[in-house]
């Protein structure tokens, strides 16, 4: 049987978006977070609120209900409504201040009959002119609840209201559809005879070999000399981040003594096995975090210490890594800011980029997407100190990207908040990956590991995704994907499941009369063989599908 050649036509389609449809219903990172001099309309037309702009201009809180808890200033009631059970609400509002600072934090919570705070988001506001404010809630139940928004203003202006409801299953929908948009291609085959007609009835089988979508495993020091968790590993896995093995504390252990023994030992692990890395972390804001010698030394001496680790760890895996942890939870703490000035991140994505510029550097964080009652570190907060990083001289050409935690707590994960707070960060067009996913104990893990997974992959601007978790027998003891045999439990089975679910594996497809086929498959490498049972002759090809290219057309010969 022969092997014919083929040929792949790439053709780019430019599309026109005209802001509606299905990314835009459900996954709007599209509007600005800038402060505008006219607030934008409400979405969805105000939804269950209705609350528009009035012909005489904007709303005063002092037109609303108004109260002050001690902390905040300003408590506006804009409505109270009634939620269901299991429902998700998207909530956006319009907000400026006035009567105090240039700029202060607005928020939104709903209150429960109980007196119960459910915060829902929050932004910066400023005076004269309009900040976009999101949020959402998942209903823990079903009853009255009052819609409140929260400030250390002395007056808030709202205007353009919305508030919308989703059953589970619309947002399931929502998340399936986004998938088909921003996960997979169309791609055609035509096939012909040697003297170019069509060949009709053709038979194609295609194999996904490598997924284009990074969905990972973190990995620790077990991966070295246990067997069985590097089997298991490396048949799910191609991407990771080493739980603590890259880390300062791990590798100079003693002042000016490094050993990096067990890291090497990883990265060779994950060369061999075609396993991409990012490294996790160059620095650690937090102080309980330093090595011990770190923790109390003089500014001069941290200074030196600290560019000698930058040197040391960034140099010794320059190309090696897909990315760069380059300073981690500096908006929770600030080891370095306090010894070193408030410009110690930025100085070390600098330095950071002018030794592997070629390599992706991130800030990680955690609590952003997770955990909308801690106000440290919101997706606007996280924004703003990624902006300071970029702004400061040398770091506007380097190659940045977000990096949240998502270290997921809570009973019941707030996912229209995690949307939210995704749509707010893509707003800066970079990157943004999930970086050590896990979930709380209890007998709904598995699901609402599902859930976060589910929403992280069907998110515009979500670009790669990794789970902190692994093996009982590798001590991964929250998150444990596989018992001391090495079977799935029944988070370990979420995982497999989706793994599974998000490639195109093996499809089969004929052609037609005009020699054509299409069909929807997932970004990825694939492998391709055409036969026809009139013909003794066979032909494949390798190809890739990518986001970047809107319609591919793969064109395939026989040579008889």
């Amino acid at each position: 049987m022969k092997i014919a050649e083929a040929s792949v036509l790439l053709v780019t389609c430019i599309v026109l978006f005209s802001g509606h449809g299905v990314c835009s219903f459900s996954y709007d990172y599209s509007a600005t977070m800038e402060c505008l001099a006219t607030p934008k309309r409400a979405q969805y037309g105000g939804g269950m609120i209705g609350f528009n702009q009035r012909t005489n201009g904007s709303t005063l809180s002092s037109e609303l209900g108004v109260s002050n808890d001690g902390l905040h200033n300003t408590i506006l009631s804009l409505r109270t409504i009634k939620l269901e059970k299991g429902n998700l609400y998207t909530f956006s509002a319009w907000v400026q201040i006035s009567n105090g600072s240039e700029s202060e934090t607005v928020a939104v919570a709903f209150k429960a009959s109980n007196g119960e705070l459910v915060h829902g988001g929050e932004t910066m506001a400023k005076q004269g002119c309009w900040s976009l404010l999101k949020g959402g809630i998942v209903a823990g139940f079903t009853g009255v609840v009052e819609i409140l928004l929260m400030s250390k203003a002395m007056e808030i202006r709202v205007d353009n209201v919305s508030l919308w409801p989703f059953t589970a299953k619309e947002w399931r929908s929502h998340q399936d559809k986004s998938i088909d948009k921003v996960r997979k291609k169309k791609v055609s085959f035509k096939v012909t005879y040697a003297n170019g007609t069509a060949a009709d009835g053709a038979l194609i089988l295609i194999l996904q070999t490598k997924s284009g979508f990074p969905f990972g495993c973190g990995m620790n020091h077990y991966i070295v000399t246990d067997e069985a968790y590097r089997q298991w590993f490396a048949s799910r896995f191609k991407v990771t981040s080493f739980t603590n093995e890259m880390k300062w504390y791990s590798t100079e252990k003693t002042q000016g003594v490094e050993n990096y023994t067990v890291a090497d030992a990883m990265v060779n692990f994950a060369e061999q096995n075609g396993i991409s890395i990012r490294g996790h972390n160059v620095f650690w804001d937090n102080r309980v975090m330093q090595p011990k010698w770190v923790k109390d030394l003089p500014p001069a001496e941290l200074m030196k210490a600290a560019t000698r680790r930058l040197n040391s760890v960034v140099s010794r895996y320059a190309g090696l890594l897909i990315g760069w942890d380059v300073m981690n939870e500096n908006l929770h703490f600030r080891f370095f800011e306090d010894k070193l000035g408030e410009n110690a991140s930025s100085m070390f994505y600098s330095m950071a980029y002018h030794l592997d510029p070629s390599t992706t550097l991130f800030m990680n964080e955690y609590n952003t997407i997770e955990n909308s009652k801690d106000h440290t570190a919101t997706a606007c907060k996280y924004k703003e100190e990624l902006e300071k990083i970029l702004s400061f001289p040398g770091n506007a050409s380097l190659k940045a990207a977000i990096g949240l935690e998502g270290h997921f707590r809570d009973p019941k994960p707030n996912i229209a908040y995690m949307r939210s707070a995704l749509d707010i960060l893509g707003t800066m067009g970079l990157p943004i990956w999930l970086t050590e996913v896990d979930v709380g104990g209890g007998p709904d893990q598995a699901h609402n590991l599902e859930d976060i997974l589910r929403e992280g992959y069907s998110h515009p601007a979500v670009e790669g995704i990794i789970i902190f978790g692994g093996p009982i027998a590798a001590g991964f003891k929250c998150l444990t994907l596989a018992n001391y045999d090495f079977e799935p439990t029944p988070v370990g089975e979420v995982v497999d499941k989706l793994i599974n679910e998000w490639k195109s594996g093996r499809r089969q497809v004929r052609t037609d009369s005009r020699g054509m086929s299409a069909i929807l498959l997932f970004h990825g490498d694939y492998r391709v063989e055409v036969s026809h049972p009139l013909l003794n002759s066979s032909m494949s090809i390798n190809f890739k599908v990518t986001k970047e290219t809107e319609n591919i057309t793969v064109l395939l010969q026989f040579d008889a």
